[in-house]
C-alpha cells in the first residue's frame, strides 16, 4: 500500500469519526452513557400493585392520586378507574435510559429546572422517591428527567409525561350512577310539569294508572341509570348551579328500596345532575336529562 493510500484511509477514517461525533451530539450530546445506579433503578419496586401515592406538583397546579379501601382518589374524589389503570401499565414499562446534559444551563431549556419541571413523587411501602420531569424527549414517548439536586439529565422511556399535565378535573371519576338494570321494579319521575310512575310487569313497562307506554322511552330512562357520565364537574360560580331543578328520577328494586336517585336542573343546554350519594354536582348533557326524566307525554305510546 502507498503511501498516499495510507494517507487517504486515514483521512476518511477522520472523516467518519468526525460524522459520528456529530450525529451523537445532535441524539442528546453526551452519546449512549447509561444512567448510574440509583436513576437506573428509580422504578424498580415500583407498579401497579406497590404504588400507594403520586403526587404531581409544577407550580401551583398538580394533583394527588392516592390508593384507597375501594379504589383510587385524586385529591380526595374519586377517580377515573380507566385512567389510572393506563397511568400504572406505563409506570410498569417506565425506565431511565442514557445521560442527555450534565451542564445545569440546559435545565430550563429542556423543561427540568425547578420552577418548570413536573416535581412527581412516587410513594410505594412508605418509600418516597422523586423525580423532575421535564419536556418531552427526542423520540415520541420519552421525556427529559433528572433527579432533585442533581445536574444530569436523562431520557425517560415511557409515555409517562403525558398524564403529568392532566389537572384534577380531567382525572375525576365523571360516572354519575352505574345500576344493575334488571334490579330496578319502579320508576318515579318527578318534574316540575308534572309526575308519573312506571311500573316493571311480567313482560313488560306500564304507565301507573294509565296502561302503557312506549318502549324506546323506558330503554332510554334504563339506559341512563345503567351508566350516566357526565361531561365535567359544576366549577365554582358557574351560571348552571343557580338554576332551579327540573326533575328528579327515582328507581327502586323489588322489596321497595331506592337504587338510584338523580336530579337534574333547568335549563335548555347543558344541566347541572346530582346523585343523591354524592357531595357534588356533574355537568350533563341536555339529551341525557331529557332521556332520564322525559316528560310524561314523552313516555305514552306515539309520544
Amino acid at each position: 500500500m502507498s503511501e498516499r493510500t495510507l494517507k487517504q484511509l486515514v483521512g476518511a477514517l477522520a472523516v467518519l469519526v468526525a460524522i459520528w461525533a456529530v450525529s451523537a451530539l445532535f441524539r442528546g450530546g453526551a452519546g449512549t452513557i447509561a444512567a448510574p445506579g440509583e436513576v437506573a433503578g428509580f422504578f424498580d419496586g415500583l407498579d401497579g400493585t406497590s404504588l400507594d401515592k403520586l403526587r404531581v406538583a409544577r407550580g401551583a397546579a398538580g394533583f394527588e392520586l392516592e390508593r384507597a379501601a375501594d379504589g383510587w382518589t385524586v385529591d380526595g374524589y374519586p377517580a377515573d378507574i380507566e385512567g389510572v389503570a393506563r397511568l400504572l401499565e406505563i409506570l410498569e414499562d417506565a425506565s431511565v435510559g442514557d445521560l442527555v446534559a450534565s451542564n445545569p444551563d440546559n435545565h430550563a431549556r429542556m423543561g427540568v429546572s425547578d420552577d418548570s419541571a413536573y416535581v412527581t413523587t412516587f410513594t410505594a411501602g412508605g418509600d418516597a422517591r422523586t423525580l423532575l420531569v421535564g419536556k418531552s424527549g427526542r423520540r415520541f414517548g420519552t421525556a427529559y428527567v433528572r433527579l432533585p439536586d442533581r445536574d444530569d439529565v436523562y431520557l425517560l422511556e415511557g409515555d409517562l409525561r403525558a398524564h403529568l399535565g392532566r389537572d384534577v378535573e380531567s382525572w375525576r371519576n365523571r360516572t354519575v350512577v352505574t345500576v344493575d338494570t334488571t334490579s330496578v321494579t319502579r320508576i318515579v319521575v318527578d318534574r316540575v310539569d308534572g309526575s308519573y310512575v312506571l311500573v316493571r310487569g311480567d313482560t313488560a313497562w306500564t304507565l301507573e294508572g294509565s296502561g302503557e307506554v312506549a318502549g324506546t322511552a323506558v330503554a332510554g330512562i334504563l339506559a341512563e341509570l345503567a351508566r350516566m357520565v357526565a361531561s365535567g364537574f359544576l366549577a365554582e360560580g358557574d351560571s348552571i348551579a343557580g338554576l332551579e331543578r327540573a326533575a328528579t328520577t327515582t328507581a327502586f328494586d323489588a322489596a321497595g328500596s331506592v337504587v338510584a336517585e338523580l336530579t337534574f336542573g333547568a335549563g335548555s343546554g347543558d344541566r347541572w345532575a346530582r346523585n343523591a350519594t354524592d357531595a357534588w354536582a356533574y355537568r350533563v348533557s341536555s339529551f341525557r336529562v331529557n332521556r332520564a326524566a322525559p316528560a310524561r307525554d314523552d313516555v305514552r305510546p306515539g309520544g
